[in-house]
């Protein structure tokens, strides 16, 4: 077995899935599927074999290449752990919420284990308790007079207040998200009282003295943007700017990732490899990774790129083959370990597709582009091998873009509903200035800590590389650049991730020079299914335009009304359709004093998430202040 962890965490995800969303035990369903399969085999009758060009049992054969039995084995072994993990911690999380909702005051002692994060009313903090012999953790919310700090003892007493599932349809769930968190929920406390103060992780010390200087240094909009590049901090950004980097496709930046780790590893290299050699090199690298993911607070994208590079420099101490897949497999293992709710974070979908699309389509998508050869004719001598290799490198950048924008697609479609059709434009540009920027970045960030003073100096060049980093981001603000899509169904994704695999699949097989068996025998089949469809057209046509027919009278079939009253806080809103598919929107709420907007938040992701990028009717039912606030801000 070549990639044993690989096999343990495809079990493991299996058992999660099947545990999350159907909350069953699936060693209930592999028991039903081992005894359908055992009756099926004694009441098999043999049947004469006739050649099919399709054939499922022809071509299983293929499957059982990789599924035998030790890979089965282990397949269910971990998924039948990790399934039983789930529902029981599911069951946890169900069970103390439910008590905590049932008392009206809850008295307890606790640890604050987080900065103040300071909201429009309250701060906000986070508190490990020990409820029932076990360590959880709750948020807890304080009036604006109170200031505790990491490490304060406290016993206080509040409201315990449940988390939010989905509100809507496909709408947000607050209650899973704070699951990522390993968060309990909220509790709103009426008194509080300091206790002690406890010696705690010194880390978090060293992060909110470097954020408190950062922000000193820069002021508060370029601190945010600057702790967001180095250290994935985002809570300081503007909402506005957040967007404006969303639509401009430069969110990336703004979570650490393999590129940060790059910088790092380089960094290193640069200063201590011609003065201590490449080993004990690699081990201070190791130690500065292992830093620098518990002062980002272990973000998934930070874990993965660590652990990956973790995992390739003990490779070279230990003088053995880095698998770049495999270490991909241990990162996500130990992370869903850890806690099995982070397979819904959208950053660990983000980061772990993006690598693997990297993986498997960069070489391949660098051959088809490095073949094509731009002729010129005023190309001089002398200049042309320059030409050629700017060219090579602005082909490099845009494999990398559409390797990445290839395998994230689907996941940004159906998590942000939004595509950037500048997305190249933009890495190009980033590819440019980035390097420089996360380098002084990081210079600036070692001196504010070290001595404020001296990094003073740097600080002038930190806030002109913001300051164009900002201006980048106007990219998404040009026409077209902003294109609204529903949010595609699971059968989509499905779709679209196997006509990739597929195509990719095709591709090796005819690019290949020396071609396998396997490879042979696909180039026979691919060549008997065009004879097949040359000799058959009519039949297809006629089965197209059936299936064609049919499809438009079943659009053109007058369906069931439906009547759709959607939670937007304050106020009311109703979504009709009509049997003839009409759409009609009544009303939007929200109110032109809150700072929450109904209408992007809340009414357009509803209507995406239902298939509609397109009202006929919008009808506003009284006037208040100003009319339909939501709608107006939709439209």
């Amino acid at each position: 077995m070549k990639r044993p962890i690989l096999i343990i965490l495809l079990g493991y995800i299996i058992g999660i899935i099947v545990g999350l969303y159907f909350n069953i035990s699936i060693a209930l369903v592999y028991l039903i599927v081992i005894s359908i399969l055992f009756i099926y085999k004694k009441l098999k009758i043999k049947e004469k074999r006739n050649f099919k060009l399709l054939s499922i049992k022809r071509y299983f054969r293929y499957i059982k290449i990789y599924l035998h039995s030790k890979t089965i084995i282990l397949i269910i072994i971990s998924s039948i752990v990790s399934n039983s993990i789930i529902i029981y911690l599911n069951q946890e999380y169900k069970n103390i919420q439910e008590k905590l909702e049932n008392k009206q005051n809850i008295s307890y002692k606790g640890v604050i284990v987080s900065n103040k994060e300071e909201k429009e009313y309250n701060n906000k903090y986070k508190i490990k308790i020990q409820y029932n012999k076990k360590s959880i953790k709750f948020y807890i919310t304080t009036n604006k007079s109170i200031e505790l700090e990491y490490g304060d003892v406290i016993s206080f007493s509040g409201t315990y207040i449940k988390p939010e599932g989905q509100r809507n349809y496909k709408g947000y769930d607050y209650k899973k998200y704070l699951k990522q968190l390993k968060i309990y929920g909220t509790i709103k406390c009426s008194q509080i009282k300091k206790i002690s103060k406890q010696q705690l992780n010194p880390f978090p010390k060293i992060l909110n003295k470097i954020k408190k200087n950062v922000k000193e240094a820069l002021g508060e909009e370029r601190a945010g943007i600057f702790l967001g590049l180095i250290i994935g901090e985002k809570d300081d950004i503007q909402e506005e700017m957040k967007e404006k980097f969303q639509n401009a496709s430069m969110s990336h930046i703004l979570a650490v990732s393999g590129m940060h780790i790059t910088y790092i590893i380089l960094g290193i290299n640069f200063l201590f490899k011609s003065k201590i050699g490449k080993n004990y090199t690699n081990i201070i690298s190791i130690v500065v990774l292992v830093f620098y993911m518990v002062i980002t607070d272990f973000s998934p994208s930070i874990i993965r790129a660590g652990i990956m590079e973790i995992l390739m420099l003990s490779s070279k101490l230990f003088y053995k083959k880095n698998d770049t897949i495999n270490s991909m497999a241990i990162s996500l293992l130990i992370i869903l370990i850890n806690n099995p709710f982070m397979i819904e974070n959208l950053g660990l979908q983000l980061s772990y597709s993006a690598t693997l699309g990297m993986i498997l389509f960069h070489k391949k998508i660098y051959q088809i582009l490095k073949n094509i050869k731009i002729r010129n004719k005023f190309y001089l001598y002398r200049v042309k091998p320059k030409i050629d290799k700017t060219l090579d490198k602005v082909k490099e950048i845009i494999t990398l873009s559409i390797s990445v924008e290839i395998s994230i697609l689907p996941i940004l479609l159906y998590n942000l509903n939004i595509l950037n059709p500048y997305f190249l434009v933009s890495n190009l540009i980033l590819s440019i200035v980035l390097v420089p920027i996360v380098i002084v970045a990081f210079t600036f960030l070692i001196f504010n800590y070290i001595s404020f003073n001296f990094s003073k100096m740097l600080a002038e060049p930190i806030k002109l590389s913001i300051d164009v980093l900002k201006y980048i981001s106007q990219i998404g603000v040009l026409p077209g650049s902003k294109i609204y899509f529903y949010t595609p169904s699971l059968f989509s994704i499905i779709s679209y991730y196997l006509f990739i695999i597929i195509t990719y699949f095709i591709y090796c097989v005819y690019s290949s020079k020396n071609p396998n068996r396997t490879q042979i025998r696909i180039k026979n089949l691919i060549a008997l299914l065009k004879i097949y469809i040359r000799n058959n057209k009519k039949k297809l046509k006629k089965v197209i335009a059936l299936i064609s027919i049919v499809l438009l009278i079943y659009n053109l079939y007058p369906k069931s009304l439906k009547i759709n009253f959607i939670d937007v806080g304050q106020g009311d809103s109703c979504l009709i359709i009509t049997p003839m598919n009409r759409k009609i929107l009544i009303d939007g709420g929200g109110s032109i004093n809150s700072n929450f907007d109904v209408g992007k938040n809340t009414l357009l992701p509803y209507l995406l998430d239902k298939g509609i990028t397109k009202l006929d009717v919008i009808i506003v039912s009284h006037f208040d202040r100003r009319p339909c606030w939501s709608v107006y801000l939709l439209l």
